[in-house]
């Protein structure tokens, strides 16, 4: 047969074909096969979003990472109809949000807080949640997540429609190694100007009764900051040490007929209260960023006061010379012995350190080769404290400073010594 002929009864037979089988039924976009209608999903009518960076570099984002536990922003809105207020929640379990939803998939709710304000429709409103409430204080190696999320309430205080999307935060320690610059010429700190003043004291009770007391102060200035404290050469740090040589009659109590008196303040004369240094951050070739270099380099007020009776003059200056050799003793051997980089512990050390040496046992033991008690009616040791300030603490509250107030008191009476210490 004729190939053209044989094509022929071949497209004839399949045209036939399909003319008689029906066609499968067609079904509607969104028809169930039986003919019923399938319901759109419920969508939430909140949104919710985070901060992330400032300024001119804002951005508002579902997902977020944060390396310190911090106060983070969010902005919200809702078009939910009914809403009369809001409140916000943590999660630290993924977050899934239905009519329909197994207990495991519930959020585990560890942190919430009360909205202000509910915006108006097509407007945002802003609020900060405080990580550091419910997050570790050391930012953890392994990642955590917390999903927030907001719930809108009725006047009736019911929840109404669905709560927003979540947004998630991850919380992790930074990877990003701080920049050390000690290497790059010019770039070498400079010390900061520092002042410490020590202005006034107050006698709240004497010792042996009003006019009779003749007070006296050993007064020392430490610095354990990175002018001679080096994190990564502690085997040759030490702390610096400043102390006015005068001790009886350094109040100057003697220019004055029946003084002290109790609730009376005097002046402290400059010649023992006023101290003025720079210091510098600590340097740890990078092991420490700047903010921490800074936090960890401190300056303290040692005061010690005392009440003169029949000790020798050269005895009191023996006494306080050797406070000063021994604490100076002390408080290198316990930089020296710390192993680098525990920085931290080293100056809990060294406060540790100067608390011991403030008690009355230690004092009188450091005291004993010089016989300032053993005369008859020797001086009288009313008290001792100390106050210590960081680097940061000093730069952030500039030329106005903070505040020192020390109390020394014992059975012997109650003295207060107050100044400043700031930067110049």
């Amino acid at each position: 047969m004729n190939p053209k002929r044989i094509f022929s009864v071949i497209l004839l037979a399949v045209i036939s074909t399909s003319l008689i089988m029906p066609a499968p039924p067609a079904h509607s976009q969104g028809k169930r096969t039986q003919g019923g209608t399938t319901p759109a999903p419920p969508t939430t009518k909140t949104k919710l979003e985070a901060q992330e960076f400032g300024g001119e570099f804002q951005q508002w984002v579902k997902s977020l990472t944060i390396t310190s536990a911090e106060e983070v922003t969010f902005r919200w809105m809702t078009d939910q109809p009914g809403v009369a207020s809001a409140v916000w929640q943590v999660s630290d379990k993924p977050v899934v949000f239905g009519e329909n939803i197994a207990q495991s998939q519930a959020p585990q709710v560890i942190a919430s807080g009360v909205l202000g304000s509910v915006p108006k429709p097509g407007h945002v409103a802003m609020f900060d949640i405080d990580f550091a409430q419910f997050a570790p204080k050391t930012p953890p190696s392994t990642p955590r997540s917390y999903w927030v999320f907001v719930k809108t309430r009725n006047a009736a205080q019911q929840f109404v429609g669905l709560p927003s999307a979540s947004v998630k935060i991850t919380y992790r320690k930074s990877t990003q190694k701080p920049v050390d610059f000690s290497s790059i010429p010019g770039q070498t700190p400079k010390p900061m100007p520092i002042q410490i003043h020590l202005s006034k004291f107050t006698v709240n009770k004497t010792n042996e009764g009003q006019g009779d007391d003749d007070p006296y102060l050993f007064v020392v200035a430490l610095y354990a900051d990175g002018t001679t404290v080096k994190p990564l050469d502690l085997a040759h740090s030490s702390v610096r040490l400043a102390s006015p040589t005068k001790t009886h009659n350094n109040l100057l109590m003697d220019a004055y007929d029946d003084e002290p008196k109790s609730g009376k303040s005097y002046q402290v004369p400059l010649s023992i209260g006023n101290f003025e240094t720079g210091i510098l951050p600590l340097s740890a070739g990078g092991l420490l960023s700047l903010e921490q270099a800074r936090s960890l380099s401190s300056v303290g007020i040692l005061v010690i006061v005392m009440d003169e009776d029949n000790t020798e003059t050269g005895t009191a200056n023996a006494g306080r010379k050797a406070l000063v050799n021994n604490l100076q003793k002390e408080l290198d051997a316990a930089i020296r012995n710390m192993k680098p980089p525990d920085i931290e512990a080293l100056t809990k050390k060294l406060k540790g350190e100067v608390e011991s040496a403030m008690e009355e046992a230690t004092l009188k033991n450091w005291w004993a080769p010089w016989g300032l008690f053993d005369v008859v009616d020797p001086d009288d040791f009313i008290g001792s404290n100390f106050a210590t300030f960081s680097y940061s603490q000093i730069l952030d509250a500039g030329i106005n400073g903070l505040p020192i107030s020390l109390l020394c008191e014992s059975d012997e009476g109650s003295y207060t010594i107050t100044g400043t210490i700031r930067k110049k």
